[in-house]
């Protein structure tokens, strides 16, 4: 009878907080669109935000399909990898380490380099040389990054309520 005891008391402390999922302060709907050679995805998803940990999960037909994690390494459904790591798979072998996590959240990449703003508010990046050819612009409502050299391509835009008054 003991054992079985210890074996509950010990499911029960690791289903309440061994386990425990982050949970973030911030999260928004958004319109998102992945094209690299190993992702492609193009629907809804939700970006969530807690300091510089930061989650893309995607859904299609309202069913969860992928989920990015980054905090102290990067976690998708294939499993889980440093950022250095996860940049070389999945975007291109010379980006920054950090450059997937500055796109979620929205801030410059390539510590930086070339940063431009518009009139309106609208931040620019063009980082140009044999090996990528990026353009990275940064708004209120969209982010959107390109590389025409290594055919990679995000854009997240606000999800904007399709409703018209009457």
């Amino acid at each position: 009878m003991q054992k079985y005891f210890i074996l509950w008391v010990s499911v029960f402390a690791l289903l309440t907080g061994g386990c425990a999922t982050k949970h973030y302060s911030i999260s928004t709907p958004k319109m998102i669109v992945i094209k690299s050679p190993k992702l492609k995805y193009a629907d809804m998803g939700y970006l969530r935000y807690e300091g510089d940990a930061v989650e893309m999960e995607l859904f299609t037909a309202g069913v969860a399909v992928e989920k990015i994690s980054i905090d102290e390494q990067v976690c998708v459904s294939a499993g889980c990898m440093s950022e250095e790591a996860f940049v070389c798979e999945y975007l291109y072998k010379d980006y920054p380490s950090d450059t997937m996590r500055r796109v979620l959240q929205g801030e410059p990449i390539f510590s930086g380099a070339g940063v431009s703003e518009s009139c309106g508010g609208v931040k620019f990046q063009y980082i140009r040389n044999d090996d990528m050819d990026i353009v990275y612009r940064r708004s209120p409502t969209e982010t959107y990054f390109k590389d025409r050299l290594n055919g990679l391509m995000i854009k997240i835009s606000d999800l904007h309520d399709t409703k018209e008054t009457q």
